[in-house]
């Protein structure tokens, strides 16, 4: 009780120091609201990822076998994406992710799309040019892809082969 009286005395002295015309006091809250806008606007630190190389092992255990786009960054030959008809998967921090086709985006080779939505991310696909046609159905292309998070920020992209096919 003792306290709530020391510190309401504290505020009363405080108030009867300089006050503020209604001009200045008008002034000093826009700027204070123009603060938290700017704060609110800013979001949180983009956090780039790097997505780790599907292996053969983690193909098998997602059942990710079959008619797909294997998208591979640079001239590495390690599978970063492997895209199909309903859905896409990345390996992001040891965990294999999933992300869901967006039925309404443009067709893509082996029937998969340009846009996959996730919890935590968006993916973003694209193939251009043909670099090589395979013997069953195998087409390599040039390809990109572009990993955004939940602020539409892009924290990964990355351009280079797609295989496509069975």
């Amino acid at each position: 009780m003792k306290r709530v009286m020391v510190v309401a005395m504290a505020l009363a002295l405080a108030s009867c120091g300089d006050s503020l015309t209604s001009e200045q006091q008008a002034e000093q809250d826009a700027v204070m609201a123009d603060q938290v806008r700017e704060a609110n606007d800013a979001g949180p630190p983009i956090e780039e990822v790097v997505p780790e190389t599907i292996s053969y092992p983690d193909m098998e255990a997602n059942d990710l076998l079959g008619l797909a786009c294997a998208y591979a960054p640079g001239t590495s030959l390690g599978v970063r994406v492997i895209a199909r008809e309903t859905d896409a998967f990345m390996k992001i921090d040891g965990e294999m992710v999933r992300f869901a086709a967006d039925p309404g985006s443009r067709e893509l080779p082996a029937n998969t799309r340009t846009l996959y939505n996730g919890r935590e991310y968006s993916l973003r696909l694209a193939i251009e040019e043909v670099i090589a046609e395979g013997e069953i159905e195998d087409t390599t292309y040039e390809g990109t892809m572009w990993l955004y998070d939940r602020q539409d920020r892009v924290v990964y992209t990355g351009t280079g082969t797609t295989n496509c096919g069975v």
